[in-house]
């Protein structure tokens, strides 16, 4: 019984510690995601003005044209970033959901499992209980008859 209850411990604890890798592995890879989007970002404003610059000197006209292509294309990417970023954070938040109600449930059956073999075991005990106490009152009437055998010859 003990060794169960260690057992179920040491699995809670290891239960812990998987969920905290995940959790901690999740938001690495969305801090790197984040990083890179960032960067990526960064890059296509360097781009931007860069484009804006060489346009401005040859085309006057059709600068307003294209910067507003280019801000479209840049609100795009990052709409599209931050969406498969917010994607990332609730996959990984529905596995660690899934993780704690997989440990909760494990949990839970191991604790229907202990109260179960407990109760067997006070039942157990009960019958032994009431078992040993009817054969003392057996041998408690013996004795007394035995007692009472021994003083009737004695009278005798």
């Amino acid at each position: 019984m003990p060794n169960e209850v260690a057992s179920v411990q040491t699995e809670d604890l290891r239960l812990k510690n998987v969920r905290t890798q995940m959790k901690n592995r999740h938001e690495a890879e969305v801090r790197d995601l984040e990083a890179r989007n960032g960067t990526e970002v960064q890059r296509l404003i360097e781009n931007h003005a860069n484009q804006l610059g060489e346009l401005r000197n040859a085309y006057d006209v059709q600068i307003s044209q294209e910067a507003e292509h280019l801000e479209d294309r840049l609100q795009q990417v990052r709409a599209s970033n931050e969406e498969r970023v917010a994607m990332e954070k609730r996959a990984g938040d529905q596995e660690v959901e899934k993780v704690q109600k997989a440990n909760q449930d494990k949990i839970e059956e191991y604790r229907k499992n202990g109260e179960a073999r407990l109760q067997t075991v006070r039942r157990e005990l009960q019958a032994q209980a009431e078992a040993l106490h009817t054969r003392e009152k057996e041998e408690a009437r013996r004795a007394n008859y035995a007692a009472r055998q021994s003083k009737a010859k004695d009278q005798a």
